[in-house]
């Protein structure tokens, strides 16, 4: 009870951080939102290609799943760089002195990290839906929120992992730069995994994004692709989160007491 109220706290106070950052969300919304407008738009042209393996609807709707797991990478991998704050100013030596639980600071931190990540991702499903993208089920925008924070907390993790060895911010949005964007890259979010070559499928099946993306494309599109079923993607997911969970709990309480 004392790990969950401690979890608790922290993560009430991150989320409060993020209500006064009102101007950080909105450009955070920026980058998604043009990428699902400009680019769903612009490789239109590339329809029957999609259709060239099995997905009969427009390229907009194919890459939706793909730009909503976009924002939920970049808000939940940047979330950790408030650790390097807290470190700076001196609120990580405050706790560090209580009697709070270093695992407690870490998940507390991850949990808040992976709500505003939904949320987020939640606005740009917003913005699919007055675009023209469907949805065959109403009812699957909860799961797909479900799914969006458990992937987030992982996520989170590598950035609240990153955020705790780093000794400078160069180095952490170095870091994290460097894992971001060809994570999302290796993954099928902008085209099927059949049109890679056989050796980039191989290692896109590899990365958690690829089957997040499968699977919330599964329950907005109702298309199953490259033979990956939704119980395997849930697996895999589970599976990175709790790994995620297990190692940034590990290395934030070895590394958040030396000093910064």
């Amino acid at each position: 009870m004392t790990l969950i109220f401690d979890t608790y706290t922290i993560f009430w106070r991150e989320l409060k951080r993020y209500k006064k950052s009102r101007s950080g969300v909105l450009i955070r919304l920026i980058q998604p939102a043009i990428w699902i407008v400009v680019i769903g738009n612009t490789f239109a042209g590339t329809q029957p290609l999609i259709q060239s393996v099995g997905f009969e609807g427009q390229y907009i709707e194919f890459m939706a799943p793909g730009v909503i797991i976009l924002t939920a990478i970049f808000t939940s991998i940047f979330g950790g760089v408030n650790t390097l704050w807290d470190r700076r100013y001196g609120f990580m030596n405050k706790a560090l002195t209580s009697p709070i639980s270093r695992s407690a600071i870490a998940l507390g931190k991850m949990l808040a990290i992976s709500l505003i990540a939904a949320l987020q991702a939640s606005l740009i499903l917003g913005i699919a839906l007055a675009i023209g993208v469907s949805f065959p089920n109403p009812l699957v925008f909860a799961p797909i929120m479900v799914i969006v924070i458990l992937f987030s907390l992982g996520f989170s993790g590598i950035s609240v992992m990153v955020a705790a060895t780093a000794k400078s911010q160069e180095t952490f949005w170095g870091i994290i730069n460097f894992l971001g964007m060809p994570l999302f890259m290796l993954s099928p979010a902008l085209f099927p995994l059949e049109l890679l070559p056989d050796w980039l499928a191989s290692i896109a099946k590899l990365n958690p994004v690829t089957y997040t993306v499968l699977l919330v494309r599964g329950l907005m599109t109702g298309v199953t692709e490259s033979g990956i079923s939704a119980l395997l993607s849930i697996g895999v997911i589970c599976a990175f989160v709790v790994v995620m969970i297990g190692l940034a709990s590990y290395v934030f309480t070895r590394e958040v007491n030396k000093p910064f």
